[in-house]
């Protein structure tokens, strides 16, 4: 994953959102008590939930819950 890649959030896997930027300080590699790592920290940009089609944000997001749509250079 890298900014410019456009994803969707798991598992509900609803909109996609856009990565505009990532927090290297905010990465989490240590294992939680179930043994899940949650990996690198992105921001989102993309659609504020889905009444308002024109309401737009930015989101933080570890790489854990995101799937990638489409790729930059794709």
């Amino acid at each position: 994953m890298k900014v410019g890649d456009l994803v969707t959030v798991k598992p509900a896997k609803i909109g996609c959102y856009l990565i505009v930027g990532e927090d290297p300080d905010r990465e989490n590699n240590v294992p939680n008590p179930t043994g899940v790592v949650l990996g690198k920290m992105y921001q989102l940009y993309g659609q504020d939930g889905l009444d308002d089609p024109t309401k737009m944000m930015v989101a933080d997001m570890h790489e854990k819950w995101m799937e990638v749509i489409s790729e930059v250079g794709s």
